[in-house]
Order: C-alpha cells, then structure tokens, then sequence
C-alpha cells in the first residue's frame, strides 16, 4: 500500500527523551523491505524512515547533552537498555537485550518491545526519542552527507571499525550506495580496497572513488588470479550469492562480513566446515552501529567532507515528501540519479 498523509498521536515525552522537528529523511531500501513485510517482521500500520535530521524543540528533564535549538540525526535505533556492557560503551546497536528499533514492534522480537510502529519513524513531522539516540550533527555538516551516515554509513562503519586498519586489505562487494561508503570508509582508515561487482559498469566510477583495483566476479579467471589476497571482505549485496566464491578470496585467518540483508525466504547458506577449520577464516555479520561510533562516524565525514561529497555515487537527490511514494518507486526501479533520496518537509 502507498504511504498516506495522517495526523497522529504521539505518545508524552518521558524525562529522558529529546523532541525534534524534523526538516529531512534519507530514503532507504530498508524502508521499501519494511512496508512490503519482506522479512517478516512488519507490524502495520507503519511510519517508517531511519535516516532523519531535524532541530531539538524540546528537552527532557533528564537531558544533560543537547538542548532547544541542535541540529540532530536519528538512526534506525531509538533505545536501548543503558545497562549492559555493550550499552555501556556506547554500543547499544549490541544491546543484550535487544535495542528498541526506531519504528519496530512485536514483529521484530527483542528489537520491537514496545509498539513504535505506528508513530515512530523518521517520517513523522515530530518524533520524540532517548536523548542518547539523536545524534548530534557537527556544524557545516551537509544535509546531503548526514542523512545517508545514518543508516548505510552507520553500516558498514561498524566492519570498518572491527576489521580494517593501516595496511588491511579490504574487499568490498556490491559497489552501490552501500559500498562505495564501504570504499570511501576503508580507505579513510587506511584501508587498501578492492572492488567487486558481477559487472564492470561502475568500475572506472569506483576507481575514482577510492577503490585501488577491482575485481570482475562473473569472470573466473579475475577470481582465480585474487584467491588468498584480502584480510577482510564487506559484502553490501542484498542478493544471496555463494559465500565459497568470496571465501577463496581470504588470506589464512581472513573475515567475511555480510551486511546486506537478503529478503525472508532466502536468507539460507551453507560452508564446507574442513577450509573454514583450517584456514581459520571466520565468518561474520554486522548490522548498523551504536551511538559512540556513529558520533565518531560523523566527525571522521566532517574531516573528509569533500572527498565524501565528491562522488559519482554518493550523490543525493532531495525531494519534496509530497512525492514519497513516487520516490520509492523510483528507488525500486532503480531509476534515482543519486544513491540516496534525501525527502524534505
């Protein structure tokens, strides 16, 4: 069902809550997965939206760290349980007992505990959120670059932070949005990235956006010659593919990380145990990340504006909300100019 204009109720601001006016949202893939139910975790009705920027209006009792008047940003999170050894250490999207997703409900378990569904996504004119989770938007940070950290940055940052130092040898798979944040990250911490793609129409774009060589997967011969040369692989494809044909990509002790998510009814694979016990490669997800490493995220982009905004991919259109569900239809389609459509009220 196409998305309808509504007048909602929101529930009252608690004591450690943040009200924010919203001016602007990314338009994720995710989104789109979420109204058509694709992993089975939808509660209806929806607002959805991740990727929201908007300024404080009103502060909660229990603030300390923003106040009326701060330009924020919201990600797929809204709460976690600020107690457990992950939370404490900022990383919330770890939280032991599940974080609270930004408009998730019961449909998504311990990430949906209470009914956000209905009121509590970033399209929404006023959202009331944990004042941990409005994330602080750095002065002279475009709208543009924001909005796309909050979900696909946040992403694949959480890998590059685990895996990627001075000198790794990073593989990236799928060189859309996605993975030219992948790219683009890698590189900035130093990071030597190849590119991977079934085809080569994007190739001489990537290369130009940070990647130092590229590898054809669809040819044979281009894996064959690459077998054993990555530390660490970041596969943004939401497509099922063989994980065998990137596996043989890893150097001895190597990890692949998955953080494209596959639709429901085919989200199943298989590996031989004998290479993966031998070779010590490990096999790996990551899905967004928590507040101290967005924060990070934020002033490693601020630092490096330029090269993030002068992209062939990373490039945002802006558009009225008015025509949301024309833009989700062009985002399916395929037929978006940018990797990101950023909609403004």
């Amino acid at each position: 069902a196409k998305l309808e204009l509504k007048e909602i109720t929101l529930p009252p601001l608690k004591s450690s809550e943040v009200e924010i006016k919203m001016t602007h949202c990314g338009l994720c893939h995710t989104d789109i997965h979420m109204q058509n139910n694709d992993w089975g975790i939808t509660n209806f009705p929806l607002v959805p939206g991740h990727e929201g920027v908007g300024i404080v209006s009103v502060v909660g009792d229990a603030c300390r760290s923003l106040k009326v008047g701060d330009r924020v940003g919201i990600t797929w999170i809204r709460n976690s349980c600020k107690s457990c050894g992950m939370c404490q250490e900022g990383r919330g999207n770890l939280c032991a007992k599940g974080y609270q997703g930004v408009y998730l409900a019961s449909g998504a378990g311990c990430w949906g505990k209470e009914p956000y569904n209905e009121h509590g996504g970033c399209f929404s004119k006023v959202m009331r959120v944990e004042e941990e989770w409005a994330i602080k938007v750095p002065d002279g940070l475009a709208t543009e670059a924001i909005c796309p950290l909050l979900c696909g940055g946040g992403t694949v940052f959480e890998p590059v932070c685990d895996y990627v130092k001075l000198g790794t040898t990073v593989g990236v798979v799928g060189i859309g949005g996605l993975g030219t944040a992948a790219v683009k990250l890698s590189k900035t911490a130093g990071g030597v990235v190849t590119a991977i793609s079934r085809s080569e129409r994007k190739k001489d774009a990537i290369l130009k956006d940070g990647a130092g060589s590229f590898i054809l997967s669809s040819d044979p011969e281009q894996m064959k010659a690459a077998a054993g040369s990555l530390d660490v692989i970041i596969d943004t494809t939401p497509a099922n593919a063989d994980v065998a044909q990137f596996m043989d990509l890893l150097k001895f002790d190597g990890t692949y990380c998955r953080v494209g998510i596959p639709e429901a009814k085919d989200a199943q694979f298989s590996y031989n145990f004998i290479p993966l016990i031998f070779t010590q490669k490990k096999i790996a997800g990551s899905i967004v990340t928590g507040s101290r490493r967005m924060n990070l995220l934020c002033d490693v982009v601020m630092r490096n504006q330029d090269y993030f905004l002068n992209s062939s991919e990373w490039k945002a259109e802006t558009v009225p909300f008015a025509q949301v569900n024309e833009a989700m239809e062009r985002l399916v389609k395929g037929e978006n100019k940018g990797w990101r459509y950023i909609l403004a009220w």
